[in-house]
């Protein structure tokens, strides 16, 4: 019986060059796929959100114009020195709706120029219109029966609330935000007291564009119902005023858009054939211009514009609810 079995010695191996390059090669292949998965993931995030994002601007861009002009010619009814003709064009407190068309720039808090608002040193994106509007604050004992005092006291455009009995004077209009990348947003100045230095703040960012049309009654006696839309320019009695058109155009935080076509968006529906800035049948009115020219709205040619998401303009009809008694 032989005890002893000798030991077999091998040599230590290890991975040659060609396995090595082979464990890389896929190594390199999943995180590719795993980088491609995470992107796409991550693009149709981003997309979701700004496509909410995108949403949301106009809702509460439409949202903010709506509460301002319903709040047009509000007055202090516990006031006697006030009364439904306050707000007349011809009374000195003058009409409770100015506004302008199409201004290359404004001054928010300047006084009424010739009818329209006064031209200044903010520029104003895109022919945007700019509106103001200005109304009292309403007496906190209106509409109570005892000694408790309303709190449902009169807001600014800011959200500040309005001394009871003092006139304020909101303006809304389309400017470049210098505090967030020159971003266009809808901009408010409001002449309220209670805002003391923080009278003009950026409300809704990525408002790239804004057109207003006024409802007009022309009927001889005065009807109470809207006879046309108009330009600010080619209204004849602010004092008649009914109603107005707002509409919007909004871009998206980041270029999620799938393409980079050039798109022409039209406020108020497609363009006339052969009329420049036409708004095309919503007027019932014979222009030599064409209407206004901030109606069309073309965005900026460069790739990174041309990439955000952008939607048709929206738009709304705005009741004037507090018109005056001005015939």
């Amino acid at each position: 019986m032989h005890l002893y079995q000798p030991v077999k010695i091998s040599r230590e191996t290890g991975y040659s060059l060609v396995e090595f390059m082979v464990a890389i090669t896929i190594s390199l292949i999943i995180m590719l796929a795993l980088a491609i998965a995470w992107q796409s993931g991550f693009k149709t995030q981003q997309s979701q959100t700004d496509v909410s994002r995108l949403n949301e601007t106009v809702r509460f861009s439409i949202d903010l114009l709506s509460r301002e002009i319903k709040q047009a010619g509000l007055i202090n009814t516990a006031t006697t020195i006030l009364n439904e003709t306050s707000f007349c064009s011809t009374q000195p407190i003058g009409s409770s709706i100015l506004g302008v068309n199409d201004p290359a720039t404004i001054n928010p808090a300047g006084a009424m120029t010739a009818g329209h608002l006064p031209s200044g040193a903010t520029p104003i994106l895109n022919k945007s219109d700019a509106i103001r509007v200005r109304y009292y604050g309403e007496d906190p004992n209106a509409g109570t029966t005892g000694a408790t005092a309303s709190t449902n006291l009169s807001q600014d455009c800011l959200g500040y609330p309005v001394i009871p009995g003092a006139l304020v004077e909101d303006t809304m209009y389309v400017a470049a935000d210098p505090n967030n990348n020159n971003e266009p947003a809808l901009w408010c100045h409001t002449s309220n007291v209670n805002a003391a230095a923080n009278s003009t703040l950026p409300m809704v960012a990525g408002v790239e564009s804004l057109q207003l049309l006024y409802g007009e009654d022309i009927s001889s006696p005065l009807d109470g119902i809207v006879d046309r839309y108009i330009p600010w320019q080619l209204v004849t009695n602010p004092d008649n005023i009914l109603s107005v058109k707002v509409s919007v155009v909004a871009r998206s935080p980041n270029p999620v858009a799938l393409d980079n076509v050039t798109k022409t968006f039209y406020h108020f529906g497609g363009a006339t054939a052969g009329v420049a800035g036409s708004v095309g049948s919503v007027l019932p009115y014979t222009d030599p211009t064409g209407g206004s020219s901030g109606t069309t709205f073309i965005p900026p040619a460069n790739a990174n514009e041309k990439m955000r998401l952008r939607l048709p303009p929206m738009s709304t009809e705005i009741a004037v609810r507090n018109f005056g008694f001005c015939q």
